[in-house]
């Protein structure tokens, strides 16, 4: 049942009480004027035949007194008076006759009857009044046995049931008014019972149906799968199996999210990871600033740097083991020394630029601008050094290095659009190539540039002025060791030493990178031995 039919049952019904009610008040009207219009001819009856009472009365008496009386003057007049008297006595009869009902007709017939007996009888008294009083006396003899039977017997036996009927009357009335009072009562009480019922049910049923309603919406918030139940066929009804729909379109809508997100994810995580791959591959090419401005701009401004610090390294030996060693055999080897430098290049925090066949090219000092970048490099080339003796140990190719190291004024830039590479120039880059040139094998040669920047910090041996292979000389250090004023017997080897760290904050404001720990108190040896201090 719908809301609009709950609604209009309620209040036809209602109404069907209002209608019942009115009609059983028409019928109590009708019933109470009824029994009152009984009541009232009863008593008009009462009142008739009491008047008509006291006029019989009167007349016999008047009778049987002016019979007494002899040539009365006034005999006319009262004649007159009389017949008066008796016409409305008779009236009276004829309107007792008028309001009795069919049980009372013929008692009223008879006493219309008597009466009328009574009044001939009582006309021929006032006839002989006067002419023949035997005939008066005897007329008012023959009218006392009427008026006798009229005042005697007629009407009190019709008042006798004129009492009767009103009583009759009265009680029917008051049963009547109890009996109405009682059904008006109860159908109030019944109207009030079901108006209180339908004003309870109706919002009940409403406010029921809302709070589940609400209920399911929290609900369907809280769990995607839950559904409302449905309890009736109305609009609530309808509103519901709506709101499933809805939710279900909308768990539906969900899974798609859900599965189009999932998707998305996995393309971002491959898009992600191919964006770390090409990262990873860019940062292997260039430096990370340089590689965040060519991401940004498209393009890389070219840099002047006042003061960097250029380290390259040469294999020795290397051109003899090509022409002994499969080509393999020679990557795989080249590929195992560089490794090992790219891990010494990024624990000092040097900048590898490139490597040209047997020659590994790094900096220190660029991008981001250190003080400390000679003393950083010098640091890397004897962790090189060990590296190349280590390997050579293990069974490797036993080849030497020549390392040279030069600080000068460079410029940096990114040349070309593909297969970019990040490189620097200068007359610093050509005079680190012709120190390494001129070094010896696993040993540390550097200008005097560099020189004049690490002195305080290692054991360094001039070899004074040194021809290039441009016929040019150049004044040139080996660097053998750490200065042993910087050892310290009780440190351990995992850390640099205590005065050289102390040093190290005093100058460049920030503790060192890292440090070699075979640099730690070694003796003194030949330049192509052991490191040793001057």
């Amino acid at each position: 049942m719908t809301i609009r039919r709950r609604l209009a049952s309620a209040f036809l019904l209602i109404m069907t009480l209002f209608a019942v009610n009115q009609a059983f008040q028409w019928w109590s009207v009708r019933l109470r004027a009824t029994t009152t219009a009984t009541l009232d001819r009863a008593l008009e009856r009462q009142v008739l035949m009491a008047s008509l009472h006291d006029m019989v009365d009167s007349l016999q008496k008047q009778v049987s007194l002016v019979a007494r009386i002899e040539g009365s003057r006034d005999a006319p007049e009262a004649r007159r008076l009389f017949n008066e008297e008796v016409e409305r006595a008779a009236a009276a009869i004829r309107q007792l006759k008028d309001v009795s009902d069919a049980g009372e007709r013929p008692a009223v017939t008879n006493l219309e009857q008597t009466y009328g007996e009574l009044a001939q009888t009582w006309r021929t008294v006032y006839e002989n009044l006067g002419v023949e009083r035997g005939g008066a006396l005897a007329s008012q003899i023959r009218a006392e046995p009427l008026s006798r039977g009229i005042l005697v017997d007629i009407l009190p036996e019709l008042q006798r049931q004129q009492a009767e009927q009103v009583r009759q009357a009265e009680a029917e009335l008051a049963s009547v008014t109890r009996l109405t009072g009682r059904v008006t009562f109860t159908m109030f009480g019944i109207a009030m019972v079901l108006a209180a019922a339908v004003a309870y049910l109706v919002p009940r049923y409403f406010t029921t149906h809302l709070s589940e309603l609400k209920l399911g919406a929290a609900m369907c918030a809280m769990n995607h799968d839950y559904r409302l139940t449905i309890h009736s066929r109305d609009e609530f009804g309808t509103v519901a199996r709506a709101f499933n729909d809805m939710a279900e379109h909308v768990r539906h809508a969900r899974q798609e999210l859900t599965a189009a997100n999932s998707e998305l994810a996995a393309r971002n995580t491959e898009v992600e990871r191919q964006r770390h791959v090409s990262q990873s591959l860019l940062l292997n090419v260039l430096p990370e600033q340089v590689a965040a401005e060519l991401a940004a701009e498209g393009k890389v401004a070219p840099r002047y740097f006042e003061d960097v610090t250029i380290v390259f390294t040469d294999f020795v030996g290397f051109t003899r083991s090509t022409e002994k060693m499969a080509v393999e055999d020679l990557v795989r080897e080249l590929n195992g020394y560089f490794t090992a430098f790219d891990e010494i290049v990024a624990r000092y925090g040097l900048e590898k630029l490139k490597t040209i066949g047997d020659s590994y090219f790094c900096v220190g000092g660029l991008p981001v601008r250190t003080p400390s970048h000679p003393v950083d490099a010098v640091l890397a080339a004897f962790e090189m050094v060990q590296a190349v003796r280590e390997r050579a140990i293990h069974g490797h190719a036993g080849w030497s290095v020549r390392i040279g190291v030069h600080t000068g004024p460079v410029v940096a830039g990114v040349v070309g659009i593909k297969k970019f590479a990040f490189d620097i120039w200068g007359d610093t880059v050509n005079l680190a190539s012709r120190v390494e040139s001129a070094g010896l094998p696993d040993r540390i040669n550097v200008s005097s540039a560099v020189y004049r920047r690490v002195k305080d910090f290692f054991a360094v041996e001039s070899r004074g002025r040194v021809a290039t292979k441009e016929r040019t000389d150049l004044e040139m250090y080996f660097v053998n060791g750490l200065l042993p004023t910087l050892q310290d017997e009780g440190d351990g080897d995992a850390v640099a030493p205590l005065a050289f760290t102390q040093r190290y904050r005093t100058y460049f404001a920030k503790d060192p990178p890292a440090f070699p720990a075979f640099l730690r108190a070694r003796p003194a040896d030949s330049v192509s031995g052991p490191l040793r201090s001057p």
